[in-house]
């Protein structure tokens, strides 16, 4: 599940990255702005990456509600929550959202003065759930391993539930010569440094992006039943993706 041990295929120890980037920096780690380093965070800050988190959440629902007028979900599973941004907007939502996270320094930190309509945990729980999403989450786990976790969370969709699912696929020339990159943030905004001999040099910590074959995601959510889907394009920072969305049969 979520919380096991990478294969050793992987190019990268992301498990090990998201753990120091939870102990270290957990609310820039999920919205990596200057104003949520550790450093920097004021309650005012904090309530504004809050606040961030019900506005994706109920402009989603209503994205979801528009195709499907009569969708009203009573439970919700966040992949990849961090330290909550939208599992509590999830649960202001439904009442029951479960979020699920591989860095136990990110979950210490989500379960702080966390409302009772949620919970989290580290490995995905052997239920159902009407809603599942997960936003810019499998951007950072490596495709050999992140494929399997889709299939994972195909199976824990209720009959009628729907999914928001986001993935990067595509990356603009100056990203394009490897499969990974870090994103650092300089004076100048933000940027990208790449170089396949870099990814296995870098020092744990560091925060790295993946592309993915949106065939084999497809054929994952069709396999599961999930055809009657919708794509949305996203652009962050020239990595491109899609966010995709749809309903399974009741």
């Amino acid at each position: 599940m979520f919380g096991s041990r990478q294969a050793a295929a992987s190019p990268r120890d992301t498990d090990g990255d998201w753990e120091e980037i939870g102990r270290l920096n957990p609310y820039f780690g999920v919205l990596t702005h200057p104003k949520f380093l550790t450093g920097n965070l004021t309650e005012d800050a904090r309530a504004e990456f809050f606040q961030s988190g019900q506005d994706t959440v109920r402009g989603q629902l209503a994205l979801l509600q528009r195709r499907f007028p009569d969708f009203a979900p009573t439970s919700a599973l966040d992949f990849g929550c961090g330290v909550g941004r939208l599992t509590r907007a999830l649960g202001e939502v439904t009442g029951d959202a479960v979020g699920i996270d591989v860095s136990e320094s990110m979950l210490l930190e989500a379960r702080r003065q966390a409302p009772d309509t949620v919970a989290f945990a580290r490995d995905l729980p052997d239920r159902s759930f009407d809603w599942l999403m997960s936003l810019i989450v499998f951007q950072h786990i490596p495709p050999e391993r992140g494929y399997d976790l889709l299939k994972a969370l195909v199976d824990r969709l209720a009959p009628g539930g729907c999914f928001t699912l986001q993935f990067v696929i595509y990356r603009d020339a100056r990203h394009a010569t490897v499969a990974g990159g870090r994103i650092t943030v300089g004076e100048a905004g933000f940027g990208v440094a790449s170089g396949q001999a870099a990814l296995s040099n870098l020092a744990r910590g560091e925060m790295v992006m993946f592309d993915y074959d949106l065939s084999i995601v497809a054929a994952i959510l069709f396999a599961g039943g999930l055809d009657d889907i919708a794509l949305e394009h996203t652009d962050h920072g020239g990595f491109h993706g899609v966010i995709v969305r749809g309903r399974k049969p009741a």
